[in-house]
């Protein structure tokens, strides 16, 4: 039995309560106060990804509490950060930019190596041939060379420094943590855009995409490393989706990718020898799954969403351990964050219907399970508002299911209704604590989710049933939920705004051009609306064959740019439609839908004269990765939809 109990655990994160509608909007809109988590690898310490007067720090502090080191990496985001051995903490940070001559302007990644007992910041690579791109472009793996600890990072070479360039190749480079020295550990080709290597750092194996001209597809191909040489061991040429390199298998005699099966319509991981090359079968359970990867490169198991976050382990130590611990938060999403090598520590990350999110660390050895801290340190049980799943039928008799989050203490009837779609489209909500919708729950609004055809975790049918239906079926998903929402009373069909972000800022421009009378306001934030000028840009930076185009013809349904089918379902090109009023946010530094899609928009609408306001996140990128421009989004977007569609 573990020894802390649930209602400890539980005391250990609650703050003190308060009335929804007073929380202060910040509280959620603003980054969370601990990020991330990673144990280092002898399990004495943490290194954190914290929020301190709204800039991300990180701070490497000893379990018996000292502060060892800390890290303010100023206009840079940090993305990750994990050990690469006990004395070193190896943190990835990104910054938007064009880098001259190399790149368009886009969110270009890089490491920096901190020694938590010197405290030397040495960024990796310092030193390198001047052909080599500083980005990484890949995964990173800490490894041993000889005594010294190393991370290897694939970097492009290239003789014109262009990365788009003919000659340019992806290289696995090994980089000493404390003087940034590189050195090539593995030469690639062009096509080559993985590695993966064990902890000895020997390469293993490595994935190669190369775009067939002409053909309108592509080959996948995977090889192992032999002697002196590549054997392929694996290839496939297919229309639409490829399989990956996961990562090596526990046994450490083969490694997992996943490959079609075509019994269970799925892609499967999928054992192949290292010694042999030949495919042992699948491995784990016949649903839609993701790896669970160590830094080492192992695969120890798969996680689904069963509404909450659920394991299979195939690493035995872990398969054993890991039951007890998950049955201690009952009715909660449990997500294993960070753990050492040998299993005695584990890091869990907990959100629960009273519980935005917090960290504990679990000693396997002692049953004991401790807090680390909260995730929203100003947002406690008596603020995160109900959610659940519901399932009604679309219109065709597809059944979709949704989140719905209602607002604490209100009846659920007649309540005012915000449709919250989310981006991807190949996505998937949950009932785990989202920020939007609790937000908006705190202001008085029933939300709903839906997870619309084309959506992950119900199997490749169900998404396949998005191609070809952006602004179509995927469109009326949303709407049919309203719809069901009506009948059952929860909610007024006459209080209902949009509100999403990316695909979802799509799906919100949409309910008000391509749909009439559903929505009262729209909230689009990084919403795509010039779907055929967008996919013209992207073709030129990308090429016609490469996985992003081919990705974007499925799901819009057309054949290509100049695809009459486009503009048919391009909410710029119905501007005149529109009968609400409209409120644009984008960020300035978007790369991955450009603040242009807005600006077009928002032409098409003055051009139209219709009702519409325009907010500007400057420096902010496609994930709202700062806290103040991530609050003043949320900021204008409630005091829109509260103007437009007062919640009382």
């Amino acid at each position: 039995m573990l020894k802390t109990t649930l209602a400890a655990m539980a005391a250990c994160v609650a703050l003190a309560a308060s009335s929804a509608r007073g929380t202060p909007l910040e509280a959620y809109g603003r980054l969370p106060s601990i990020n991330m988590v990673d144990v280092s690898p002898d399990g004495s310490a943490l290194a954190l990804i914290v929020t301190v007067n709204d800039e991300s720090q990180v701070v490497v502090k000893s379990l018996t509490g000292p502060v060892l080191a800390s890290a303010k990496i100023g206009y840079r985001k940090v993305r990750n950060v994990q050990w690469a051995d006990g004395d070193h903490v190896v943190i990835e940070v990104s910054n938007t930019a064009v880098i001259d001559g190399v790149s368009y302007f886009r969110e270009n990644f890089q490491a920096v190596s901190l020694n938590i007992r010197t405290g030397d910041f040495v960024q990796l690579p310092t030193k390198a041939l001047d052909t080599v791109v500083n980005v990484i472009a890949g995964r990173t793996q800490p490894a041993r060379d000889g005594k010294k600890s190393v991370l290897l990072v694939p970097l492009m070479s290239t003789e014109a420094r262009n990365m788009q360039a003919k000659g340019s190749h992806l290289d696995l480079f090994k980089i000493d943590l404390d003087s940034g020295q590189a050195l090539v550990a593995q030469m690639g080709d062009s096509d080559t855009y993985d590695y993966l290597a064990n902890a000895d750092g020997k390469v293993l194996a490595k994935a190669s995409y190369k775009e067939n001209e002409g053909q309108n597809n592509a080959t996948w191909t995977m090889q192992l490393r032999k002697g002196g040489g590549w054997q392929t061991v694996f290839s496939t040429t297919e229309a639409a989706e490829t399989p990956s390199l996961w990562g090596v298998a526990p046994s450490g005699q083969s490694v997992i990718i996943d490959t079609w099966d075509k019994d269970a319509s799925l892609w499967r991981p999928t054992l192949i020898g290292l010694s042999d090359g030949e495919s042992a079968g699948f491995v784990g359970p016949a649903r839609d799954l993701s790896p669970v990867i160590g830094p080492d490169g192992v695969v120890l198991g798969f996680s689904y969403q069963n509404n909450f976050v659920e394991y299979e382990f195939i690493e035995p130590r872990l398969k054993a351990l890991w039951p007890p611990f998950r049955a201690a938060f009952k009715n909660q999403s449990v997500s294993l964050a960070s753990w050492t090598p040998d299993f005695k520590k584990l890091v869990l990350f907990v959100q629960g219907p009273d519980n935005a999110g917090a960290y504990y660390m679990a000693d396997t050895t002692t049953k004991r399970v401790d807090p680390i801290g909260v995730a929203y340190s100003k947002i406690g049980p008596a603020d995160v508002a109900p959610a659940r799943q519901i399932r009604y039928l679309a219109g065709d008799g597809l059944e979709i299911d949704a989140i719905l989050t209602t607002p604490r203490g209100r009846e659920e009837k007649n309540l005012p209704l915000i449709v919250l779609p989310h981006g991807g489209p190949a996505a998937y909500d949950t009932t785990a604590f989202d920020y939007w919708a609790q937000a908006l729950a705190s202001r008085g609004y029933a939300v709903l989710q839906p997870n619309f055809r084309g959506s992950t975790n119900r199997g490749h049918a169900f998404k396949v049933a998005g191609y070809g239906e952006w602004g179509r079926k995927m469109q009326t998903d949303l709407s049919d939920g309203v719809a069901f929402l009506a009948k059952q009373g929860v909610i007024d069909p006459k209080r209902v705004c949009i509100f999403g972000g990316s695909y979802g800022g799509y799906a919100a421009l949409a309910g008000v051009t391509l749909q009439k009378g559903v929505y009262r306001c729209a909230v689009s934030v990084a919403g795509p609306a010039d779907l055929p000028g967008r996919l013209h840009d992207e073709i030129l930076r990308s090429g016609e064959q490469s996985s992003l185009i081919r990705y974007r013809k499925r799901f819009y349904g057309v054949t290509g740019e100049r695809d009459p089918k486009l503009r048919e379902i391009s909410p710029a090109a119905h501007a005149d439609n529109v009968e609400a009023p409209v409120l644009l946010i984008h960020g300035k530094d978007d790369t991955v839908v450009p603040y242009a899609e807005s600006q077009k928009m928002a032409a098409a609408l003055k051009a139209a004269g219709k009702p519409y306001e325009f907010v500007t996140l400057d420096g902010e990128d496609h994930w709202l990765s700062r806290s103040q421009t991530r609050f003043q989004m949320l900021t204008a977007a409630v005091a829109f939809i509260e103007k437009y569609n007062p919640p009382n």
